[in-house]
């Protein structure tokens, strides 16, 4: 990952920095946002099923007590108390027949109170029945009267219970009589309601196009449901454990195949469980509302961010690569200024620093031919020196940046690493200002330790330009370290190495810098095991260089500053049987030997003491 940003450009990199800042934290709130919502969402459906849930079960608990009331006044009225004595042998039929009326018309006067009735009967142990409708005992009747008797409390409680009769879902409450005769109860009195009276008391409940209410028992079975076709159905097993060990709660489980939310209560009069259920998709439908337009914002604010973005970037990046081309035009001898920008900030300030380097340089070079011409002829050997010391000078100069250029630059680098967090903008900052720092030094001598330390600052900067990394290997004794040698001598012969050695099928040039003693001399080499040079390419190269001079022409503008560079400088410096030589093989390598002149005390002082 970290090879692959590597191989970014500086405005491929800032913008990729400035997505993840922009999406990262967005990506995060919205995240939050949304599942608060969401548990927010799920919160005040649970509070209003629930609030829905409470209302219907108190209503259904007053329906039925209201029932349970109206059958009060027969429970104890002497006349359904005698007719349950009633004997076949020793009651004549007139007897019977004013019990039966009497009974039957507080029968109809209740119906006629309580139209939701539709059913009212009287059956008791001794085979006597009244039936409101003036229906024959059947034997289905006496199997349901045995069902009920078996089931109904002997305290006179009444009993509800659910029943699905071609195809009319009904309701029977129940409760046992007893006569006048005995404490033992001898007889039923029950009353059927359609549950369509209840339906539609329940349909009140507002749960939206697919929520509904249902009611089912403890054992999960439903008993009432709007579509007939469901009663008698079975929850899932993880309802049936909510409803069996809870009488209130939410849950979400599957129902008719899809994921529904249930809120559930236990009515405290029928032991009833009244659900009350949502689909999730209808649950979530406020949040879909609320998720479209979060990602609608957040697109056109990424947009809009992106294209600040891409523009703060340009004004960023566009300075530095005209300033990038301009300079591989210095280096090649065009002297080109550079337009100001209508602006006050270190971009600016860093063009004006660069224009001034320029305008110094070009006064360097009018002045070195000046000199030249007024010179006299006579001493035209040492004005040669002289005007040659200078140009090397002038050239050293155009192969660095000025100072100002210099500190306007890492600044500019340095405040938009520390702003974007860019540890590779620091790092060039870095490396740039210490070989800098290091080339405007007023030393003519420093030590292969100070040339070793440049040249490693320069490597790290070809590394994030180039995105290739090269394989340095030094094979210096310790001690030689402190040796002197000339100033920007070993770095030139380094990018000679990379610039004219590194082949496009290689992966990695590797370069080694080995120290030797030859008699009274030093010799300091730089090897790279590049695509390497003809016999007759290196006979030509150092016939170039024992001309000491640095004329321009073809060979001496391929080289740019480098070799004859290196050479001269040494032999100004140290004479001219010192100076640079080079050796090579095609496709195995290069050797660049810099011989300078060694003193074995030197070395000596340098050894700690015993």
């Amino acid at each position: 990952m970290k090879k692959w940003i590597l191989r970014l450009n500086l405005f491929q990199r800032l913008l990729l920095y400035f997505a993840i800042i922009m999406i990262l934290p967005l990506i995060i709130v919205a995240s939050i946002i949304y599942m608060q919502s969401a548990k927010l969402l799920e919160q005040q459906a649970e509070d209003f099923l629930k609030q829905s849930v409470t209302n219907l079960a108190f209503q259904s608990d007053r329906f039925i007590k209201d029932y349970e009331l109206a059958t009060l006044p027969l429970v104890s009225n002497p006349n359904v108390k005698y007719f349950l004595d009633l004997n076949n042998g020793n009651v004549e039929e007139h007897i019977r027949y004013q019990y039966y009326q009497a009974i039957w018309t507080m029968m109809e006067n209740i119906v006629v109170q309580n139209p939701e009735i539709d059913r009212m009967y009287i059956i008791g142990d001794n085979g006597r029945h009244i039936s409101l409708r003036n229906e024959g005992i059947t034997s289905q009747r006496l199997e349901k009267y045995k069902s009920l008797k078996s089931i109904t409390p002997e305290s006179g409680k009444i009993i509800i219970q659910p029943s699905n009769q071609s195809g009319d879902i009904s309701i029977t409450i129940a409760r046992k009589i007893r006569g006048m005769e005995s404490f033992v109860p001898n007889g039923i009195l029950a009353i059927e309601i359609s549950a369509s009276q209840l339906g539609e008391m329940w349909k009140e409940a507002n749960l939206g196009n697919e929520g509904f209410f249902m009611i089912a028992d403890e054992t999960g079975k439903v008993i009432y449901h709007p579509d007939f076709n469901l009663i008698g159905k079975q929850l899932n097993e993880a309802g049936r454990l909510e409803l069996s060990q809870h009488k209130q709660g939410s849950f979400f489980d599957h129902w008719n195949n899809e994921s529904t939310f249930f809120h559930f209560s236990t009515s405290e009069y029928t032991n009833w469980k009244l659900i009350a259920a949502v689909p999730e998709s209808q649950l979530f439908v406020p949040i879909s509302g609320v998720r479209l337009t979060a990602f609608l914002s957040a697109f056109f604010v990424l947009l809009l961010a992106f294209g600040i973005s891409i523009n703060f970037i340009k004004q960023i990046v566009l300075p530095i690569r005209l300033v990038e081309k301009t300079m591989k035009s210095v280096e090649e001898g065009k002297w080109k200024k550079l337009p100001n920008l209508a602006r006050n900030d270190e971009i600016s300030s860093l063009l004006i620093s660069y224009n001034s380097m320029v305008d110094r340089l070009s006064t360097l070079v009018d002045q070195v031919y000046k000199a030249e011409l007024d010179h006299k002829q006579v001493k035209i050997e040492l004005q040669e020196r002289e005007l040659e010391k200078q140009k090397v000078e002038i050239q050293a100069l155009q192969s660095q940046i000025n100072p100002h250029f210099l500190y306007n630059t890492l600044e500019t680098m340095g405040a938009y690493g520390m702003i974007n967090g860019i540890d590779e903008i620091s790092e060039m900052a870095d490396s740039l200002a210490t070989m800098f720092r290091y080339s405007v030094r007023n030393l003519e001598l420093v030590t292969i330790g100070d040339e070793i330390e440049h040249i490693k600052n320069y490597l790290v900067i070809h590394e994030y330009r180039n995105k290739k990394s090269i394989n340095l290997d030094l094979e210096i004794e310790p001690t030689f370290y402190e040796v002197p040698m000339v100033k920007l001598s070993l770095q030139p012969l380094v990018e000679n190495a990379i610039e004219h050695g590194m082949k496009r099928s290689m992966k990695e040039l590797s370069i080694k810098i080995r120290t030797r003693i030859s008699g009274s001399s030093l010799k300091v080499c730089v090897i790279d095991n590049g695509k390497g040079m003809t016999n007759e390419r290196v006979h030509e190269i150092m016939e170039h260089l024992k001309q000491n001079r640095m004329k321009e022409s073809k060979l001496g503008s391929h080289l740019g500053i480098g070799i004859a560079n290196v050479n001269r400088r040494i032999q100004l410096l140290f004479g001219d049987e010192y100076g640079v030589t080079i050796s090579s093989q095609e496709d195995i390598g290069t050797t660049v030997t810099i011989t300078i002149p060694f003193q074995k005390n030197h070395i000596e002082s340098t050894k700690p003491s015993s």
